[in-house]
C-alpha cells in the first residue's frame, strides 16, 4: 500500500474493514491508513458506516454507537451541505460517477483532500486535477 502525502479521505469500506473480522489483511490495512493524521470523512460515510454494521455485519446498536463515535472523535467529519450535493451532480455528469460516489468525491474536493481511499471507485484516477483515488487494498 503506498502512503500518500496530505489529506486524505476515507469511503466507508475503509471503515467497515477496521470494525469487521470478515478479512485480516484488510483490517490491519485499515487500521494502519487510521494512523495518517489528516483524515476525513463524510456524514454520508458515517451514516453508510452505521448501516453496514448493525446490517451486515449484525452489530448491535450499543457497539455500533461506540464504534460511530470513536470514529468521528479520531476522524475530521465534512458535514454534506447543499453546496455538496449540487457539486456531486456535477461530477456525477462529468465522470458517471454514480450518485453516491458522487457524493464522497464531492465532500473529498471540499475538503481539500489529495487522497480519497476507496476499492469502489477507479485506482489511480485522478478527479478534477487534484483528487487521487487510491485502493489500499489492491496488491
Amino acid at each position: 500500500m503506498k502512503q500518500m502525502s496530505g489529506s486524505v479521505f476515507f469511503d466507508t469500506n475503509v471503515l467497515v474493514y477496521a470494525y469487521s473480522n470478515d478479512d485480516l489483511v484488510k483490517k490491519a490495512t485499515a487500521l494502519v491508513l487510521g494512523a495518517i493524521p489528516d483524515r476525513w470523512l463524510s456524514t454520508q460515510v458515517l451514516i453508510e458506516f452505521v448501516n453496514v454494521l448493525t446490517r451486515k455485519l449484525k452489530t448491535g446498536w450499543p457497539d455500533a454507537q461506540t464504534a460511530m463515535l470513536e470514529v468521528t472523535q479520531n476522524h475530521n467529519v465534512h458535514q454534506t451541505s447543499p453546496d455538496t450535493i449540487l457539486a456531486a451532480t456535477r461530477l456525477a455528469q462529468r465522470y458517471g460517477f454514480s450518485w453516491f460516489d458522487a457524493l464522497i468525491v464531492a465532500a473529498a474536493l471540499e475538503c481539500g483532500c489529495e487522497t480519497l481511499y476507496s476499492e469502489d471507485l477507479n485506482a489511480g484516477q485522478l478527479i478534477e486535477g487534484r483528487l487521487r483515488v487510491v485502493n489500499p487494498f489492491q496488491v
